[in-house]
């Protein structure tokens, strides 16, 4: 199927929400007041008080084409954006924050899939690594995965199908336990470990939530997480940057499967026959 996508005027598709039949992950985190599964009104307001400036919905057009020439078209707004944050500030020497909020098709009414915040500072007055994570950790309580470096630290806050995953690590090793005599099979390195792709959460880097159009699915690497808060820490020389991900995998899930289904099925609709003079 053909799949482009661009900036238009108006739409030949819509899609049905099911926001009825569709549960958030619970967990107690939020960034600027904002996670998933908040209706895009009050992010949106939250981000504006904040920001003391109105964040810009990025508008987009899904248009797909059948082998059969049918074309479903559906304009939508895939994220929220800080847009006077440009690659020219992040070129620069001056502090600067933007964010960036995912957001859900029609299926469940626009609503707030992930939350995606960075922040860089210059100068002296800057937190270490160790300052940020002991003020998450005082907030959420100790992570799954925590890992300290000179220049690039990490930290996670995991969740699959049975709720928090207290601690990642263990978790890989009663997975996979280590056989004497036997190499090693774990290909991931993170947060200090290697780990098995099969271990929840492991894969879940701060990647955009937003809907795209793809046709066969491949097997989702992270179906095995449910939600993740993800801080990364970094310092190279005068610059520090603390990158945030809070994604919730469930919404997204729920999101691309049921607007996957509800194109499929408009594009297969039965056509009524033309008028035209034949």
């Amino acid at each position: 199927m053909f799949v482009p996508t661009a900036e238009a005027d108006d739409t030949t598709g819509d899609l049905q929400s099911i926001i009825t039949s569709v549960e958030a992950t619970i967990h107690p985190h939020a960034i600027l007041g904002v996670s998933p599964n908040m209706d895009v009104e009050s992010a949106s307001g939250t981000l504006s008080l904040h920001f003391e400036r109105d964040l810009v919905p990025e508008e987009v057009t899904l248009s797909i084409q059948s082998p059969e020439g049918r074309l479903f078209q559906y304009v939508y707004s895939q994220r929220l954006t800080t847009p006077w944050v440009d690659p020219f500030v992040r070129m620069g020497s001056e502090d600067y924050e933007e964010i960036t909020v995912d957001l859900a098709t029609g299926v469940l009414d626009g609503r707030v899939l992930a939350v995606h915040r960075t922040i860089a500072m210059f100068g002296t007055d800057r937190p270490s690594a160790e300052a940020v994570f002991a003020q998450l950790i005082e907030s959420y309580g100790q992570p799954s995965a925590i890992v300290t470096g000179s220049y690039d630290s990490e930290l996670i806050y995991a969740y699959g199908s049975n709720g928090f995953i207290a601690d990642l690590p263990a978790l890989e090793a009663s997975m996979h336990p280590v056989v004497t005599g036997q190499p090693m099979t774990a290909s991931i390195s993170r947060f200090g470990s290697f780990f098995h792709d099969d271990v929840p959460c492991t894969n879940a880097v701060g990647r955009d939530a937003y809907y795209e159009f793809r046709m066969p699915r491949r097997e989702d690497p992270l179906a095995s997480c449910d939600a993740a808060l993800r801080v990364r820490v970094q310092s190279s020389g005068p610059k520090t940057t603390i990158h945030i991900d809070l994604m919730d995998y469930r919404l997204i899930r729920a999101n691309r499967a049921e607007t996957d289904r509800q194109i499929l099925e408009a594009l297969d609709e039965e056509q009524a026959p033309s008028r035209i003079e034949l």
